[in-house]
């Protein structure tokens, strides 16, 4: 008999069903400072996919340097210190590593406005990454005490608005202010002296997550439903656990990190392609791409919900695992298709499409983590799963699109081929690896449910 099994409950379902979760309206609360989080979060991550310009002018570096940036910089901390931060979400107050975390990469972005170099550049990255590993973990296990199963999909795809929302703000500031930052001269700042005026955009979108983070205290720690309390569990024990259900959890994890290769690694290079294949100014760019990514990538993760508990209702447990095979296989053609088209207005129609289809799996994903594993492994699953599709797309995803470029073309105007590339690669695996993964998860799901109710009958 494995021990690990007798001394924790493996399952959530039966687990949960008669523990009394908090009122609905302080579940909402906490999910709306979520959000304002996790908007926060992401304008200070995807906010240098504007600047790649006016930064590659400044330090006279490559679009691979930029892709390290943008990239290997953020996640190498991100993925590696997301482990110790979903060991703290199973242990630690919940509330209190985010407010941290929030602090710390806030913090972080405004050093970026101070750097000189490119390296310094480099170290402020690393340390946004440091501080936004604490977010997501504690988040979805936060998430998963508040709301019971049936509703934790909506409840998630509501925090995952933060990706729409905070992507959506994020271009459209960038991109209003990228004509400033490549007309008006140099900036003197108190204190920090004079900069670059795309160096004053990182304290504008940085300092202001200070007060989310205050704000973070006013939201209540939910108790852990349905977790043994008496003993923590390490990550070899997580580890276990997801060997045991290796082929749901390749088929789930790899899968979305496919997905994510195209969604982080493609979606940095949109700017730098509407710019380089048509001659696009960034306002403009930012002003079309940032108002559908937060009007119809909103809409794609309302729709994915929606169609979550429509699976639900009519009896598939592997009802999330449908939503990402949907997302995969709808996002697939125009994805392939949009950089070949011949002018620009005919591209940005596209938006529309990657947008509600790119956004769609975001609260389907962490949810069917949730719905796998037990409460007491949730942060590390959760911090697993994180490091896994970071690795692959924010890690790997940027780098692919420049290596193509600077390596296999050799020329920047054929960014538009190594975005078809990439986009018919990445995608094709993610469809294959969900289609696949739909038995295996329906065969952890009703493993589990069996030890479950075995061990309810003793």
């Amino acid at each position: 008999t494995n021990p690990l099994m007798t001394t924790i409950p493996m399952t959530n379902n039966q687990s949960t069903k008669n523990q009394q979760f908090p009122p609905a309206r302080q579940g909402w609360y906490a999910i709306a400072v979520l959000l304002l989080a996790y908007i926060s979060s992401m304008i200070d991550r995807v906010i240098l996919g504007y600047l790649v310009g006016p930064i590659k002018k400044t330090f006279g570096v490559t679009d691979s340097d930029m892709s390290m940036l943008m990239g290997i910089a953020f996640t190498l901390f991100y993925t590696f210190l997301g482990i110790s931060a979903g060991r703290l979400a199973d242990t630690a107050v919940r509330r209190n590593v985010i407010a941290g975390g929030i602090a710390l990469w806030s913090l972080a972005t405004a050093y970026c406005g101070m750097a000189k170099s490119y390296v310094q550049l480099f170290i402020g990255r690393v340390a946004v990454g440091v501080g936004e590993a604490t977010l997501s973990p504690s988040a979805y296990s936060l998430i998963a005490d508040y709301f019971p199963p049936e509703k934790r999909t909506t409840a998630m795809s509501v925090y995952s608005m933060g990706i729409s929302v905070g992507n959506g703000t994020a271009v459209m500031l960038a991109g209003a202010i990228a004509g400033f930052a490549a007309s008006a001269g140099m900036m003197t700042l108190p204190i920090v002296g004079e900069i670059y005026p795309w160096q004053y955009i990182f304290f504008l979108v940085g300092l202001p997550g200070l007060l989310v983070s205050l704000l973070l205290f006013t939201v209540k720690e939910p108790p852990r439903i349905g977790a043994d309390n008496s003993r923590s569990v390490n990550i070899a024990e997580v580890w276990q656990y997801v060997q045991k259900h290796k082929k749901a959890a390749l088929c789930h994890t790899i899968g979305f990190g496919m997905f994510s290769i195209f969604n982080q690694g493609v979606g940095f290079w949109f700017p730098e392609f509407f710019i380089r294949t048509y001659g696009w100014k960034r306002p403009e760019i930012g002003l079309w791409q940032g108002s559908t990514s937060i009007i119809f990538g909103t809409l794609g993760l309302w729709a994915g919900s929606r169609l979550a508990a429509w699976f639900m209702k009519k009896g598939y447990t592997d009802a999330n695992m449908r939503v990402m095979l949907t997302a995969a296989a709808g996002l697939l053609p125009v994805a392939v298709i949009m950089p070949l088209l011949p002018t620009g207005e005919m591209a940005a129609w596209c938006f529309l499409w990657t947008a509600f289809f790119g956004f769609m799996p975001y609260g389907a994903a962490p949810a069917a983590i949730q719905q796998l594993m037990p409460n007491q492994m949730r942060g590390q699953a959760g911090a697993l799963f994180l490091f896994t599709i970071n690795v692959m797309g924010g890690g790997s995803g940027p780098f692919i699109v420049s290596s193509l470029t600077d390596f296999v073309f050799r020329n920047d105007a054929a960014l538009r081929y190594s975005i078809c590339i990439t986009a018919i690669l990445s995608l094709s695996a993610a469809v294959v690896l969900y289609w696949a993964g739909l038995k295996h998860f329906r065969a952890s799901l009703a493993q589990e449910h069996s030890l479950d109710s075995s061990s309810t009958a003793l």
